[in-house]
């Protein structure tokens, strides 16, 4: 009977607490759905766009200054969640309306406008020292020359390099537009032959450039004071420089040999391409392949000790070959462009005053080289070089003075200063064989010092030996010398 009594209450219970739930449920609702109201803004919805915002150098921007819209939303919490169901907003319900000042999102051919609307105001720029020149520069490039004038779509705008909602600083190695990552970004276009072809450009150049020089000293060794595409090409105003003004490209870097250039005859010579007609692969190369034709005076030494440990007495070739094999390599490689205007290569005298001039640099090299060798191996002996290291420092000078000055192709210019190295590697050498005389000298002066000690030590020993005979007795037979 108590287990009945029991039993009916608990229903009783339960019937009490869904009456209340019923009768409370939808004034809760109620409650949440104007809570919701209260805070219903664009993160509401749109989440991820929000998060990835919030990462960016945009992150205290309000997406209506982009988009336009309204600040909040009078929205219940049925239509939020309706707004935010996959399985509903795929099938394109419910839609939702921003109001009449909703931009959504800007069309492709709007966008540098939109990003100019801040980056092109100098009192909005001017608090973070950023330029405002960037879109007009953009409207001079060829990216956005084919936008505005022939509408071309598929030209690079803002987001493709800097992205939509994630703009990071270009500082931050996470960026799309830090140095290392240039390449890649510029090779979504540049090289996608499909593309490139319909503009009639080479794909190759991107795959060129990450085999250069400068490709490698970025991406291998990262460092990323490396020229990139916007090095040269510019950033937002990107256009390939003419052969007309290439050597003031590289010559923002490479300062002293442009200047030689200048009063080598290519300098106004007619069709001739400026640094890349050498610099810049040869044939069937698009003048991105640039190559190293000067190694590092560090590199060439360590070489030449290498050399020596398997071959202890290599000929000129040899030397040149390990060292530095570079220079004539590439020149051969540029050969074919040369016949613009050489007509016979075979028989053309200015070919051979230029591989003349090679020749001498060649023979200046391997005397750095060895004299850099001979003042190491001295350096671990007993002698002290000091000076004679300090000297030869002239010597590095010369030889790095040496790489641009070949430009200006004058024989009698790069004559004197590989005289003015090989002087200094004689004068070293000079003080060098001084100081080994004089060392071999002070071990020749030692013999008889050497040989006076040996014979006064046997005969201290043929004296003391005569003493002990005609002084020390022997002790008698049975005695010990310790008592």
């Amino acid at each position: 009977m108590v287990q009945n009594d029991t039993h009916c209450t608990r229903g009783k219970s339960k019937q009490r607490h869904r009456w209340f739930l019923g009768l409370v449920a939808p004034c809760l609702f109620t409650a949440a759905s104007v809570v919701q109201a209260d805070d219903a803004t664009c993160s509401t919805c749109h989440v991820k766009q929000h998060a990835e915002l919030g990462k960016s150098v945009h992150a205290q921007l309000q997406c209506l200054e982009c988009h336009g819209g309204a600040a909040k939303y009078d929205l219940d919490a049925g239509t939020i969640h309706a707004l935010t169901n996959p399985d509903l907003t795929q099938k394109g319900e419910p839609r939702f309306d921003h109001g009449t000042d909703f931009r959504g999102k800007p069309k492709r051919a709007d966008i540098p406008k939109a990003c100019g609307t801040c980056h092109a105001n100098v009192e909005r720029m001017n608090p973070y020292g950023l330029r405002t020149d960037q879109l007009a520069r953009y409207w001079t490039s060829n990216h956005g020359k084919a936008l505005k004038n022939d509408g071309e779509l598929r030209v690079a705008v803002c987001t493709d390099c800097h992205g939509v909602h994630t703009i990071l600083s270009g500082k931050d190695p996470n960026a799309s537009t830090y140095p290392t990552h240039i390449p890649d970004l510029c090779g979504k276009c540049h090289g996608n032959k499909e593309l490139m072809s319909d503009f009639d450009l080479p794909s190759e150049i991107v795959d060129e450039y990450k085999e250069s020089v400068h490709g490698k000293l970025l991406l291998e060794q990262g460092d990323t004071g490396a020229p990139t595409c916007v090095t040269c090409h510019g950033n937002h105003s990107a256009m390939p420089p003419g052969f007309a003004t290439v050597g003031a490209v590289c010559g923002q870097c490479h300062q002293a040999a442009a200047e030689n250039f200048q009063s080598s005859v290519h300098a106004t010579a007619q069709g001739f391409k400026g640094c890349v007609q050498c610099h810049g692969g040869g044939e069937k190369h698009y003048f991105h392949y640039i190559e190293r034709i000067t190694n590092p005076s560090g590199v060439m030494i360590e070489r030449y000790e290498h050399l020596l440990k398997t071959q202890p007495s290599p000929t000129p070739e040899e030397v040149t070959e390990t060292i530095h094999p570079a220079p004539k390599d590439i020149i051969m490689r540029a050969i074919s462009s040369c016949t613009d205007c050489h007509d016979d290569l075979a028989d053309d005298e200015n070919l051979k005053k230029l591989f003349y001039l090679l020749d001498k640099i060649q023979a200046a090299e391997r005397d750095y080289v060895k004299t850099a060798n001979r003042l190491d191996q001295v350096s671990k002996g007993v002698l002290l070089v000091e000076a004679e290291q300090f000297k030869f420092q002239d010597a590095k000078t010369q030889l790095i003075e040496l790489a641009p000055l070949q430009h200006t192709l004058d024989n009698d210019k790069v004559s004197a200063k590989v005289a003015d190295l090989t002087k200094v590697c004689d004068e070293v050498n000079s003080e060098l064989d001084v100081a080994e005389r004089g060392l071999q000298a002070r071990h020749q002066a030692l013999w008889p010092i050497w040989v006076f000690a040996v014979l006064f030590s046997i005969a201290l020993y043929a004296k003391f030996k005569q003493l002990k005979h005609r002084y020390v007795k022997p002790l008698p037979d049975g005695v010990s010398k310790w008592g």
